[in-house]
């Protein structure tokens, strides 16, 4: 009698939790009490043969059919969820996170794929990783992607923002190559590896705007630091290859090709 009342129940909690779908269920929502009896017994045997799934974490449990057991799909949704749920300080900054603030509200199997998520989400160009330093950030690709279209400039909190200037969208890609070539040759004749930004622009002689995409995404990949120098003292061609990041117009550039 006990081995028919668990097949039984087994058959309410899949037909319950077909019914809740990806949201799940707590074991009270499931009509689970307690960690004995048959219902206890037949939400086991359901997770023992893969028919369910704890989605959330062994103290916080959050059940669902096998089907929709995507934690890595959960993960990407959190983090994107995570970043849209701000609006931005002011509409022509480009907002940064850290990763506690893109997997605030993880748990359990969902939290173990936050880097799994942010990796792929950084290949889909979805997100934007940057580098300062040895700390790394990440940035929406669609925030900045909006601010390029619009051609604002990215400002922040220091100097005088009339002078900043915007940063369109690119003509076409930069070749890493001659980027490179350019770079290496400005830190022998300069002596020094942070270089001007607006410097190497002109070592290159190409537009800009696509000068600063390229660091950009060099700065996403690790490739390349990007650092402030200093805004007071600096002319305005130099002020002219600020990118803005962190609230700030990083006027250098550094590529760690070492």
């Amino acid at each position: 009698m006990r081995a028919e009342a668990v097949e039984r129940l087994k058959e309410k909690l899949i037909a319950r939790l077909r019914e809740l779908g990806p949201a799940g269920a707590t074991k009270a929502k499931l009509g689970v009490k307690g960690p004995k009896g048959n219902a206890a017994q037949a939400l086991q045997e359901l997770l023992s043969d893969r028919s369910a799934a704890n989605i959330g974490s062994a103290a916080r449990p959050c059940y669902v059919l096998s089907e929709h057991f995507n934690p890595l799909e959960r993960a990407c949704e959190r983090i994107e969820r995570n970043m849209g749920s701000q609006k931005p300080v002011r509409s022509d900054t480009l907002d940064l996170w850290v990763k506690r603030e893109l997997e605030k509200g993880c748990q359990g199997e969902v939290r173990n794929k936050i880097d799994e998520a942010i990796d792929w989400l950084v290949k889909e160009k979805r997100l934007l990783r940057l580098r300062r330093g040895r700390s790394f950030y990440w940035a929406s690709a669609e925030r900045l992607k909006t601010l390029l279209v619009s051609e604002k400039p990215l400002t922040g909190d220091a100097g005088d923002e009339s002078a900043r200037p915007s940063l369109a969208p690119a003509a076409g890609p930069v070749d890493h190559r001659l980027v490179q070539a350019a770079y290496q040759r400005l830190r022998s004749r300069l002596g020094y590896r942070n270089v001007e930004i607006s410097e190497l622009q002109r070592e290159l002689g190409i537009p800009m705007d696509a000068l600063k995409l390229h660091l950009l995404e060099e700065s996403r990949d690790g490739r390349a630091v990007l650092s402030l120098g200093d805004w007071s003292v600096s002319s305005d061609a130099i002020r002219a290859g600020a990118i803005e990041l962190f609230g700030q117009p990083h006027l250098l550039v550094r590529f760690d090709t070492e």
